[in-house]
C-alpha cells in the first residue's frame, strides 16, 4: 500500500462519512470539505489525462489537485451560488466521467470535456430547482457513500488508487457488484439518517449561513 493510497483512502472515508450522514445539517461546513476532496481528485485526473502525468504519481498531479481543491473549498464557503453549482456539478462530473470510462472511452481530454458538460447540466438543474432539501440530502448521501466505499476498498487493496482516475462512481462500476451494493446500501442508510434529522419547516439550504449571499 502506497502512502498516496493511504492518504486518499483515509480522506475518502472521513470526509465521505461526514458528507453522507450530515450533508444537509452541516452543509456550510461540510460542503467546502467535500469540494476540496472533489477538486483534489479532479485536479489529479486532469494532471494525468491532459498533461500525461501519473494519477497522484507526480508533483504536478498533486499540485494541480491541491490547488484546485483549495480554490473550490474557498469559493464554496464564501459564495452561496457557487456552493450550489459545486454541489450539483461535482456529482454530475463524477457520474459523467465514470459512466463514459465504463463504456470504454479512453481516458483523456474527451473524457474531461464530457465530465464538464454533464457536471454543468447537473449544476444548472440544481440551481434552478432552488436547492430543495431532499435533493441536497440525496446528492450528499450517495456521493459521500461512494467516497467511503472507495476509501475502504483502497485501504484493503481491492482497488488501486489509479482507478479513482475514473471518478468515485466509475471506479465502483469497474469493480463488480460488491462495491456497488455496498455503495447503494450505505447511501440509502445515510439518506434515511438525514431524513430523521430534518425539521419539517426546513425547505431549502439557508443562504444567510454564507458570508456573502
Amino acid at each position: 500500500m502506497s502512502i498516496e493510497g493511504i492518504i486518499i483512502g483515509l480522506l475518502a472515508i472521513g470526509i465521505g462519512l461526514a458528507w453522507a450522514f450530515y450533508g444537509l445539517k452541516l452543509f456550510t461546513i461540510l460542503l467546502p470539505l467535500w469540494a476540496f476532496f472533489f477538486g483534489l481528485l479532479a485536479g489529479a485526473q486532469w494532471g494525468a489525462d491532459i498533461f500525461g502525468q501519473g494519477f497522484f504519481a507526480s508533483v504536478l498531479s498533486w499540485g494541480i489537485g491541491l490547488v484546485f481543491g483549495l480554490v473550490l473549498a474557498a469559493v464554496s464557503y464564501f459564495w452561496y451560488y457557487a456552493a450550489i453549482v459545486i454541489l450539483g456539478g461535482a456529482v454530475g462530473y463524477a457520474l459523467g466521467v465514470g459512466f463514459f470510462e465504463w463504456l470504454g472511452f479512453d481516458p483523456g481530454v474527451l473524457i474531461v470535456i464530457i465530465g464538464l458538460i454533464v457536471g454543468a447540466v447537473f449544476a444548472i438543474a440544481t440551481f434552478l430547482l432552488g436547492v430543495p432539501i431532499l435533493l441536497v440530502m440525496a446528492l450528499s448521501a450517495f456521493s459521500g457513500a461512494a467516497a467511503v466505499v472507495n476509501g475502504v476498498l483502497i485501504l484493503f487493496g481491492q482497488i488501486k488508487l489509479e482507478e479513482l482516475r475514473a471518478g468515485i462512481f466509475g471506479s465502483l462500476l469497474a469493480n463488480g457488484w460488491i462495491g456497488l451494493i455496498a455503495f447503494l446500501v450505505l447511501g440509502v442508510v445515510a439518506l434515511f439518517w438525514q431524513l430523521r434529522d430534518v425539521g419539517s419547516a426546513v425547505t431549502s439550504v439557508e443562504r444567510s449561513s454564507y458570508r456573502y449571499a
